[in-house]
C-alpha cells in the first residue's frame, strides 16, 4: 500500500504544480486564457488528492489523525471550494497559490514525521467539536483569499491597471460580498465549535487545552469585530485583509501550533 500511496503522492505533486505553473501563465498572458488545460490539470489533482487522502488513512493503523492528515484534508477543501466557487466567480489570480500550497501539505504528509493529532475514536460530542472547527478554519481560510483579492482589485482600480488581467478578475463588489458572506459563516461555524467545546469538554481552560481556548476566543473577537465594524462603519479592502490575516493567524496558532505555544511562548 505504501508504494500506492507513493505513486500517488508523485503524480497528484506533478498535477498540482503543472497546474499551478499552467494557471500563473494563464493569469499574466493573453493568449492563455482561454485555455480549460491548467483547470483540467487542477481537477485532476484534486481528484489524485482525495485518492492521497483515502490511501493515506488505509495505511494509518492507529487510532489517530496526525496534524499533517488534517492539513491536507483542510488543503483539499479548500482547493475544491475554489475550483466550485471559479464556475460562478474568477478567481484565477488565487487558484494557483491554492495548487502550490496543496503540493507543500501533500509533500509535508510525506516526508514530515507524523505527530499525533486527533484521536478517531472519541465521542460524537468531540468528534463534533473538532469537526466544526475545521471547517470554520476551512471558510475561514477560503475569506481569507478572497480578502487578498479584494485588496489587490482595489489597488489596481486605485492605480488604473485594472487592464493587466481585465478578463480574469472578477467585480469589486462582488468580490467584497462574497467575502462577507464568507466571513459570517465562518465566524458562525467557530462560535458554534467554541460552544460545542464548552459543553463536551470538561475544563477548556485545562493544561493542553488553555492555549487552544484562549486563540481561537481571540480570533472569534477579532471576526466578530471586523463584521460589526464593516457593517455599520464600512472598512476598506486593506483593513479587512489585516483582520483577516491576524484572524487566521490565531487559529493556525490555536489548531496546528500546540507545541510552538507551549515550548516557545507558554
Amino acid at each position: 500500500m505504501m508504494d500506492l500511496t507513493f505513486t500517488l503522492y508523485l503524480l497528484t505533486l506533478c498535477l498540482y504544480l503543472w497546474a499551478g505553473i499552467a494557471l500563473t501563465k494563464a493569469f499574466f498572458s493573453p493568449h492563455n486564457q482561454a485555455s480549460k488545460l491548467p483547470h483540467y490539470l487542477l481537477y485532476a489533482a484534486a481528484i489524485g488528492h482525495l485518492a492521497l487522502i483515502v490511501a493515506s488513512n488505509a495505511d494509518n493503523q492507529s487510532e489517530q489523525l496526525s496534524i499533517t492528515q488534517v492539513a491536507v484534508l483542510l488543503a483539499w477543501l479548500v482547493t475544491v471550494t475554489m475550483l466550485v466557487a471559479n464556475t460562478y466567480i474568477k478567481n484565477l489570480v488565487f487558484l494557483p497559490v491554492v495548487s502550490f500550497f496543496s503540493a507543500l501539505f501533500i509533500t509535508l504528509q510525506m516526508f514530515v514525521p507524523q505527530s499525533t493529532g486527533i484521536h478517531i475514536n472519541m465521542s460524537f460530542g468531540m468528534m463534533s467539536h473538532i469537526i466544526l472547527s475545521l471547517f470554520a478554519f476551512g471558510v475561514l481560510s477560503i475569506s481569507f483569499l478572497y480578502a487578498l483579492q479584494l485588496a489587490y482589485i482595489n489597488y489596481l482600480l486605485k492605480h488604473k491597471q485594472f487592464s493587466l488581467a481585465n478578463n480574469q478578475l472578477p467585480p469589486l463588489l462582488s468580490v467584497e460580498n462574497i467575502l462577507t458572506k464568507l466571513m459570517v459563516i465562518g465566524t458562525s461555524l467557530l462560535a458554534i465549535a467554541l460552544a460545542s467545546g464548552f459543553v463536551f469538554i470538561p475544563n477548556m481552560f485545562a493544561e493542553g487545552y488553555a492555549h487552544k481556548t484562549i486563540l481561537s476566543s481571540s480570533a472569534f473577537i477579532v471576526y466578530l469585530v471586523a463584521l460589526l465594524l464593516h457593517h455599520f462603519l464600512g472598512l476598506k479592502a486593506r483593513i479587512l485583509v489585516t483582520f483577516n490575516l491576524v484572524g487566521i493567524s490565531l487559529l493556525t496558532l490555536a489548531y496546528f501550533g500546540s507545541r510552538f505555544v507551549r515550548e516557545i511562548i507558554l
